[in-house]
């Protein structure tokens, strides 16, 4: 089978000296089980070498094109695994049709105690498995719009929801405000003078304070799109009575952000 290994950078091309840096986007491939190598022809393309934190609109088009470009729909994504949530949800929302596993490590490959290197022999397995759509490999494999940015634990929340496609998805940069409640938020300190849309992740219940409420409908006289966001599939609370129409439901925060980006919604 031919694979591309496409790195974008992160933590597992990055070694560890007196800090944390990059170092060789492709070294992870050299540690990879052979018996999962041997019948495998890799093609390997770099449009860019980041720490994840440091991802951004501009980055992300690169990517997009370097998917489009690969000489392989069998592809490996290498990804830090700060804002990979993020992109595998865009990825996931835009490339149906193609063979696609994202990966990332939590510590420099050298690292004995390393998940990377059995995080890239699993997605190895998975691309071999010749099986159409995006997913994750990081301890385990998910379907890459379905998982929500790694906690403290270093571990990927996968919600398993079901997830409409959108038809003709294309990338068209917005500026969005991503705001999560907490007790006492005030929303006079949001400026949205500048915001095209405004994506308010809901209480784990599928609430959200008042204040939220009157907020969205600054929002609306300001002409600013405003949506909320849960992963359940219904808002029962009263709270939630009467903002039914903004909720985006059975949906991550990552993939919700992801959507709107490629929908226009």
């Amino acid at each position: 089978m031919k694979i591309s290994i496409i790195s974008t950078g992160g933590t597992i091309a990055c070694k560890k000296d007196d800090n944390i840096h990059l170092d060789s986007p492709f070294k992870v491939v050299d540690y990879a089980d052979e018996n999962l190598t041997r019948d495998v022809d890799f093609s390997f393309s770099s449009p860019f070498t980041v720490l994840s934190e440091n991802m951004d609109f501009a980055l992300w088009q690169k990517l997009i094109a370097a998917v489009n470009e690969s000489e392989s729909d069998n592809i490996i994504i290498l990804h830090g695994s700060d804002t990979l949530a993020y992109t595998s949800s865009l990825l996931a929302n835009m490339f149906y049709d193609k063979n696609i596993v994202i990966t990332a490590s939590d510590k420099p490959i050298e690292d004995e105690t390393a998940n990377g290197i059995s995080n890239f022999n699993a997605a190895l397995m998975q691309v071999l498995k010749n099986q159409k759509g995006v997913f994750v490999s990081y301890n385990g494999i998910f379907s890459a719009n379905e998982i929500v940015s790694a906690d403290s634990s270093d571990n990927f929340l996968y919600l398993g929801k079901a997830n409409e496609k959108i038809p003709s998805p294309r990338f068209a940069p917005k500026n969005i405000l991503v705001i999560k409640p907490y007790i006492n938020i005030d929303y006079n300190n949001y400026n949205i003078d500048n915001v095209d849309v405004v994506l308010h992740e809901m209480y784990h219940s599928a609430t959200v304070p008042e204040s939220a409420k009157a907020f969205a409908k600054k929002c609306a006289q300001k002409g600013v799109a405003f949506y909320f966001v849960t992963s359940k599939s219904s808002a029962d609370y009263e709270s939630a009575s009467d903002i039914k129409d903004k909720i985006i439901y059975n949906s991550t925060l990552e993939n919700a952000y992801a959507k709107i980006l490629l929908s226009g919604k």
